[in-house]
C-alpha cells in the first residue's frame, strides 16, 4: 500500500505514547471543595452531590459544620430536604420553621423529616403567621404534637395560639422558654398547669400582646436563672421570689407608669443575688431600690434620671454599665466620679445624647483617675463603648488623646460577656433607638 501511496497518513503517530483521557471523576479532593465552591445556591449543591458518590461524599465532609443550625426557607421542596438531612441530621441542633400562610402544607411533613432525621435536635424556634392558617379540625394533630422530639432543651413560640402553648407540659426537658405574644385567651389557670411540668427551665422570656399580670410562676420554676418580661401590667407589684434567679430583664413602653412598689420588692428580694438588671425607664424615687441591689454585676438601663446619676457608685460590683440619661447630665465629670467607686468596672457603654464638647475634658479626668487606680492594683483596662453620631476624624483624634493601656474607645457597639444579648433579646424596644 505505500507503494501505491495509500498508507495511512497517521500512522506515525503508531510509535508514540498516547495521552491518556482525563474525566472529571479524576480529580483530587480539593478540586472537588474548589468546584462547590463556584456554588451559591444550596439546591445546585445537592444536585451536584446526587450526581455520583465522590461529589456527595465532598458535600457531606463540610455538612456537620454547616448545618447545626437549619432554616425551613433554605430549600422550597421536601425531596432537597429529605435529601439533605439522611446525610446530615444528626447534626442539626437548632432549627427554625414559620407555620402559616404559603408554608402551612409543607411544616408538617417537615416535621416528619425532623422527626426521623434529627435526633440529636435541641432548639426550635417556631413562627406561627395565623392570618391564612386555619385551625386543625377535629381530630388533627397540632403543630408541637407532630413533633415527636420531646427532649428539647430549648424552645422559641412566636405569636402562638393558646391551642399551641397548652402543648408545653409535653416538653419536660426544657431548660429555656420564650413566648413572644401571649395569646389572650390564656388563662393564669392554663399557664400555671404547663409550668408545674416545666421545673427544669432556667431562662424564660415572656412578651404579652396586651398588658397582663405575671402569673404566680416562681413556686414551679424553682431553678430559673434568667426572666424577661416585656409589655406587662405597670401595676405589677413583685415577679416572685425564684432562689436561683440572678438575670432580670424589665421591659415597658414608655407610656407606661410603673409600680415603684415592683422596685421596692426587687430590693427586699434580690439584693444579695441579683447580678443582671436591664430596665426601660427610671425614676428618681426608684433609683434609691436599685441602687440597693449591691450584687450587681451588669446595669442597663435606657433611661436613667440624671439627677441620681451619682448613687450609681453605691454599685461597687459593677463589671459592665450601659447608661443613658433621661435629660442630660449637668456635667460628665459625674461618671468620673462612678468610675473611681466602682473599681471592678470593665465595660462603659453610654448612649447618643451625652454632651459632645465634654468629651476631651472628660477623657483626661477619667486617664488620670485611671492611672492612679492603676498604680496600686486597683484597675484593669476599662472599655468606653460609645453611640455618638461622630465623625471618623474626630473618632481618630480622640483615640490619640487616649493611653491604650488604660482605656480603649469602641464605635462598633461591642458586647462583653455580661451585656451580650441572648437569642431571644430584640436590638430595640418600643419607642426607643438606642442599644
Amino acid at each position: 500500500m505505500q507503494k501505491f501511496g495509500l498508507a495511512c497518513p497517521l500512522a506515525f503517530l503508531g510509535s508514540k505514547p498516547q495521552r491518556i483521557k482525563t474525566s472529571l471523576l479524576d480529580l483530587n479532593y480539593d478540586c472537588y471543595v474548589h468546584i462547590f465552591s463556584y456554588l451559591t445556591a444550596l439546591e445546585d449543591k445537592l444536585n451536584l452531590a446526587r450526581a455520583h458518590s465522590q461529589f456527595c461524599e465532598v458535600f457531606a465532609r463540610d455538612a456537620p459544620r454547616r448545618f447545626v443550625k437549619i432554616n425551613m426557607r433554605m430549600l422550597k421542596c421536601l425531596s432537597d430536604w429529605d435529601y439533605l438531612l439522611k446525610l446530615c441530621g444528626d447534626c442539626v441542633l437548632e432549627c427554625e420553621l414559620r407555620h402559616g400562610r404559603w408554608d402551612n402544607n409543607i411544616t408538617q411533613p417537615f416535621m416528619c423529616l425532623l422527626n426521623t432525621h434529627c435526633k440529636n435536635l435541641r432548639h426550635l424556634h417556631l413562627i406561627f403567621a395565623h392570618s391564612d392558617l386555619k385551625p386543625p379540625a377535629e381530630g388533627d394533630l397540632n403543630i408541637l404534637q407532630v413533633l415527636e422530639r420531646k427532649n428539647l432543651h430549648s424552645l422559641s413560640l412566636i405569636d402562638a395560639k393558646a391551642a399551641d402553648v397548652l402543648q408545653l407540659h409535653n416538653f419536660n426537658e426544657l431548660e429555656a422558654l420564650h413566648i413572644d405574644g401571649f395569646d389572650t385567651e390564656l388563662t393564669d389557670e392554663d399557664i400555671i398547669k404547663q409550668f408545674k411540668a416545666l421545673s427544669g427551665l432556667r431562662r424564660l422570656s415572656l412578651r404579652f400582646v396586651s398588658r397582663r399580670q405575671l402569673p404566680p410562676l416562681a413556686a414551679h420554676c424553682p431553678l430559673l436563672e434568667h426572666l424577661s418580661l416585656e409589655n406587662f401590667e405597670g401595676t405589677l407589684e413583685d415577679v416572685g421570689d425564684f432562689p436561683r434567679l440572678r438575670s432580670l430583664r424589665l421591659l415597658w413602653r414608655l407610656a407606661i407608669r410603673v409600680n415603684s412598689q415592683l422596685f421596692r420588692s426587687l430590693a427586699n428580694r434580690y439584693a444579695n443575688r441579683l447580678e443582671q438588671l436591664q430596665l426601660t425607664k427610671v425614676n428618681p424615687d426608684q433609683a434609691e431600690h436599685i441602687v440597693m441591689l449591691h450584687s450587681l454585676k451588669a446595669l442597663t438601663c435606657h433611661m436613667w434620671p440624671s439627677t441620681t446619676l451619682l448613687r450609681l457608685s453605691k454599685l461597687q460590683q459593677l463589671e459592665c454599665l450601659a447608661l443613658q440619661c433621661s435629660e442630660p447630665p449637668a456635667s460628665m465629670m459625674q461618671l468620673v466620679d462612678i468610675i473611681a467607686k466602682c473599681t471592678k468596672l470593665q465595660h462603659l457603654k453610654l448612649g447618643k445624647h451625652w454632651k459632645l464638647e465634654e468629651w476631651n475634658s472628660f477623657l483626661s479626668a477619667l486617664q488620670e483617675e485611671m492611672r492612679q487606680q492603676a498604680s496600686i492594683g486597683a484597675r484593669g483596662q476599662l472599655m468606653l463603648t460609645l453611640e455618638l453620631s461622630i465623625s471618623k476624624a474626630t473618632q481618630n483624634q480622640l483615640i490619640e488623646t487616649i493611653n491604650s493601656q488604660l482605656l480603649k474607645l469602641d464605635w462598633l457597639g461591642t458586647a462583653c460577656s455580661l451585656c451580650t444579648p441572648d437569642r431571644h433579646t430584640k436590638p430595640t424596644i418600643p419607642g426607643l433607638y438606642w442599644l
